[in-house]
């Protein structure tokens, strides 16, 4: 996991901790419904920088046995 770029406060009571789980979830929930196409795109372009059309596969490569 990447470290956060800010400290977390570590005075928050568990109620509150719970409250801002919740809201961040739901704001994220919100994020994907509305822009699920978008960030799919992103992610796949992050975790694979080749397009699949230009990568090349050598079908005919011998399998050890």
């Amino acid at each position: 996991m990447n470290p956060l770029p800010f400290p977390l406060p570590n005075h928050l009571s568990p109620p509150v901790a719970l409250a801002l789980l919740e809201l961040l979830q739901e704001l994220a929930d919100a994020l994907w419904q509305q822009y699920e196409t978008e960030l799919v795109e992103i992610i796949m372009a992050e975790r694979n920088p080749v397009p699949a059309s230009q990568q090349s596969f050598d079908l005919d490569d011998e399998i050890p046995f």
